[in-house]
């Protein structure tokens, strides 16, 4: 890790360990929901009647339950391909948890990390100005001893 990305991430302190953990929460909290079926399961289309979706898998009936007791003729089911019976009708409340488990966490890791990057920035930048508060800082050292040898014989001829 020491080469380009530990650069970068070096002297960002406890953001890369914060977001690190907001990650870890992320994958612990999308595992863990039904919704996660949307994003890895296998997609079938069924029928709705009266709230519930019949669908076919390998030439079965399984059905599953859907917000709303509408009828439609297409309805995008998701399902674990072990496990049929566990399957979740596609709906816009149920899409939306599922992003707001994944891009919340994923959000706030960034923000973390940019806030922990920047701070890094903000104190390398006060350090070089309590560097530079003196006169000749950030000079060569040979180049200011010179300027002021030559300060103080002018200042002599002058007397």
């Amino acid at each position: 890790m020491r080469g380009r990305l530990g650069k970068v991430l070096d002297g960002a302190g406890w953001s890369v360990g914060l977001a690190a953990a907001l990650s870890l929460l992320f994958l612990a909290l999308d595992f863990q929901s039904p919704q996660i079926v949307l994003w890895t399961g296998q997609r079938a289309v069924g029928t709705e009647q009266n709230g519930l979706v019949t669908f076919y898998w390998k030439h079965h009936a399984y059905t599953a339950t859907t917000p709303g007791s509408g009828s439609a003729k297409a309805v995008s089911v998701y399902f674990p391909p072990g496990n049929p019976d566990a399957a979740v009708a596609e709906s816009l409340p149920d899409r939306l948890t599922a992003v707001a488990l994944f891009g919340v966490p994923v959000l706030a890791g960034v923000a973390v990390l940019t806030i922990g990057l920047t701070r890094k920035r903000r104190w390398a930048r006060r350090m070089n100005r309590e560097k530079a508060s003196g006169f000749g800082a950030g000079l060569d050292e040979d180049f200011v001893a010179r300027r002021l040898q030559e300060r103080r014989d002018s200042q002599q001829d002058r007397r």
